[in-house]
């Protein structure tokens, strides 16, 4: 029988507004439970409440997997619900393995702690979860069923998992195919999923690139551009001209790639710091500036240099811009950027360049395979297109 646990206060009002989360402070469990175990929730008043996966050390106590009841009789079978459920989510909304898509959002489909990313055959997941870890194994199983992935690459290196007390992981459970090619919109991406930065592609940003392609001018500058996606996409649609700015070395290297495999010819890249550029002698008429996110804690020193640091990316971006004719995209995934402060910053530094501008349709945030179901750290990322 799973064990029972007993959620009163404000943990009871939480999640029946469906939260996928129980601290533990708001929990008394009946016996000890073990990491990743399915337990039942259980009210004082009307009993059975939900049931989630046991999570023995840090804040979070019960990671939800099914509100209002519990259908699970195993924790492994509660998981492979649940990603199966999320594959046929993806799948009403259009998403193939073929083009890359982000498969389970953690909290946004009730498998909270988890992150899986496909690409075509390969699956890579990242685990901040004490309740995750011991079912990693199965989760390979069934995503070589679900997905028809036949390598799953374990890259747990979040430094949330330090402060939980888990060590930071990168192996594979199976296969070991190090690069896999999607497809987007027609493009083309190899994809290092070892490598490359967070899961290996921004998927996050697909809507946004595919967004752009309306706005594409002649010229176009792609600011912190990883491997290429913004500015591929770009050159796909027209422009004559693409300048890449990145400054992680590998990145670089699957970007010529990339360049090669669109057969995209007319380009530029420096791959160095925009800190370091100083002045392109060229003017745009699309810009993109996607940074990494400058504001990784949430106290005011940290936010200040952050918010700092984005201002002065988006002003050196806008200054090559064409008054008048100019489209750029400007984002931020840095979290503790909240969307007041982050449209503040937009505004400052088309101001700080002279140019009068105008904000297109509304704020964009992620691709619609990253689910939510209201967590707020899942509403990370902000952009705007703008006018200048």
């Amino acid at each position: 029988m799973p064990v029972k646990v007993l959620v009163e206060g404000v943990g009871l009002r939480k999640l029946r507004l469906g939260s996928a989360i129980i601290y533990r402070k708001w929990v008394k469990p009946r016996r000890a439970a073990k990491p990743g175990e399915l337990v039942e929730v259980h009210s004082s008043e009307d009993g059975l409440e939900a049931c989630g996966l046991w999570e023995p050390q840090g804040p979070v106590a019960v990671r939800v997997v099914e509100h209002g009841g519990c259908s699970y009789s195993t924790p492994e079978e509660a998981i492979e619900d649940r990603i199966e459920v999320a594959y046929r989510a993806r799948e009403r909304l259009g998403y193939t393995p073929e083009q890359g898509m982000r498969l389970v959002n953690s909290d946004g489909d009730l498998l909270s702690g988890l992150i899986i990313d496909i690409y075509n055959d390969v699956a890579v997941l990242q685990s901040s979860s004490w309740a995750i870890d011991p079912h990693i194994s199965h989760i390979a199983g069934v995503l070589s069923r679900i997905a028809g992935t036949r390598h799953v690459f374990n890259k747990s290196t979040q430094r949330s998992r330090r402060d939980i007390g888990l060590e930071p992981v990168a192996e594979w459970v199976t296969g070991g195919k190090r690069e896999v090619v999607i497809e987007e919109a027609g493009a083309r991406f190899i994809v290092d999923v070892v490598n490359g930065q967070k899961t290996g592609f921004f998927l996050d940003q697909r809507i946004n690139r595919l967004e752009l392609k309306r706005y594409v001018g002649s010229k176009v500058l792609d600011v912190f551009s990883y491997t290429g996606a913004f500015g591929i996409q770009a050159a796909r649609e027209g422009a004559s001209l693409v300048v890449f700015v990145e400054e992680d070395p590998h990145a670089a290297r699957i970007l010529k790639r990339n360049l090669e495999l669109n057969r995209v010819e007319r380009y530029r890249i420096y791959n160095t710091s925009i800190w370091s550029i100083g002045r392109l002698e060229d003017r745009f008429d699309t810009v993109t500036v996607d940074p990494p996110a400058f504001i990784q804690r949430g106290d005011q020193d940290s936010v200040n240099r952050g918010v700092k640091a984005y201002k002065r990316a988006y002003t050196w971006s806008l200054k090559h811009s064409t008054p008048g004719s100019t489209i750029a995209y400007l984002s931020s995934c840095s979290y503790f950027l909240t969307k007041e402060n982050f449209l503040k910053i937009v505004s400052r530094a088309a101001l700080a360049v002279n140019s009068s501008y105008r904000i297109l349709g509304s704020l964009r945030g992620a691709s619609p395979d990253h689910a939510m179901r209201g967590e707020e750290y899942l509403d990370y990322l902000k952009g705007a297109f703008i006018w200048i």
